[in-house]
């Protein structure tokens, strides 16, 4: 059954495949407008908002810095949440880093050695939420005008991770270690070029996956997957057809968040669920990162536990801020973009290609030399 399970699948895969190959090769100008509108997002979204943090989790994991962390609240954590001295961190810094910071934590302490795959994979659901650049930039100040939208967004994100930390503390407790090894903490010139250059490779993969997504997104939009969807979602209370096409949108690629309506608080429950989860390029993008070293099955579960979590919380809490705030429920469909200068991000994504390029040529040689 298995076999025949595997084949099919196969065979799904070829098709969908082709399929794509053959509209692309006729639709040449949607899939160009996609990619380009992608491509904008990342300079002007996802770089800013990841880069740094990615940096910085690298040089946190690298050096071990992580093992400094005083050893009241190593107990708090392993009492409260099963978790040792150098898994809280990586929980507490990756519910706010963004996406991707907190598995990529995860797949490094991994491959020391320090986590066995289990935990890590039952870990990589719970050290995982949007960054505050994402949040107050990209929705908050773009689809709001207002930094309340963002902190409800940030409270119920924040509060489901913790929920669903404490239901798991039980599987967690029961395969912590006893006693995490002390490490020596060290900085250097090295580690910091080490850790930019690998920041780097891995912002392109997120960057490439986005564009891929852009693409299939338009190609579903075209054909009229969409449009049916977002009829389906229209059932749904606080939204109609093109509220329910942006959010199918959204699910695919999360930073589709920023075509929807300005002004609507109605939907933030629906934006703080599609936060929670992240979005299915998101997982592709994990997929990548982690070079299928750890199975994202119990992510996408707890990632969807999550969904529903943020979205209950944020209709409880978002009455205490909408003190003021307008409602704008039937507000016209509004493309927003940001007024910041691409420049910046332009300039620091050549710098570290510059580097990568000159680096990748001093190995080579050097490994020339030695053989």
């Amino acid at each position: 059954m298995k076999k025949y399970a595997g084949k099919a699948v196969k065979a799904a895969k070829i098709a969908a495949l082709s399929a794509a190959f053959v509209y692309f090769l006729g639709d040449t100008r949607a899939a160009a407008e996609a990619v380009g509108e992608s491509l904008q997002r990342c300079i002007e979204i996802v770089i800013p908002s990841l880069f740094a943090m990615m940096i910085v989790s690298s040089m946190m994991t690298a050096s071990g810095m992580m093992t400094l962390i005083p050893r009241w609240l190593g107990r708090f954590s392993r009492l409260l949440f099963g978790m040792e001295e150098g898994v809280f961190p990586i929980f507490t810094f990756g519910m706010i880093a963004g996406y991707p910071v907190g598995m990529k934590m995860l797949c490094e302490e991994f491959s020391c050695g320090r986590l066995d795959r289990k935990r890590a994979e039952l870990l990589s659901g719970l050290c995982f939420g949007a960054g505050p650049a994402f949040i107050f930039g990209c929705i908050s100040r773009q689809l709001y005008s207002s930094p309340d939208a963002g902190l409800v967004i940030l409270l119920s994100t924040v509060s489901a991770n913790i929920i669903l930390a404490l239901l798991l503390s039980v599987p967690l407790r029961r395969t912590a270690r006893a006693r995490s090894a002390p490490r020596r903490v060290s900085i250097s010139a090295d580690m910091l070029t080490d850790c930019v250059l690998r920041s780097g490779r891995a912002m392109g993969d997120i960057c490439i996956m986005t564009a891929a997504f852009a693409a299939a997104n338009a190609a579903l939009a075209r054909t009229g997957m969409t449009a049916a969807a977002g009829e389906l979602l229209a059932k749904l209370p606080d939204l109609d057809r093109i509220r329910g096409e942006v959010i199918v949108a959204a699910f695919l690629d999360i930073t589709n968040i920023s075509r929807l309506p300005c002004g609507d608080w109605l939907l933030l429950p629906y934006i703080s669920a599609l936060t929670a989860f992240g979005g299915v390029c998101v997982i592709f993008q994990l997929r990548t990162l982690t070079a299928g070293k750890l199975a994202l099955k119990p992510f996408i579960i707890m990632r969807g536990t999550a969904a529903v979590l943020s979205f209950t919380i944020c209709r409880l809490i978002m009455p205490f801020f909408m003190t003021g705030e307008v409602t704008e429920a039937m507000s016209p469909l509004v493309s927003s973009t940001g007024n910041n200068s691409p420049v910046p991000s332009v300039m620091l994504v050549i710098m570290t290609v510059m580097l990568m390029v000159e680096f990748g040529g001093k190995d080579s040689l050097q490994h020339t030399k030695s053989s």
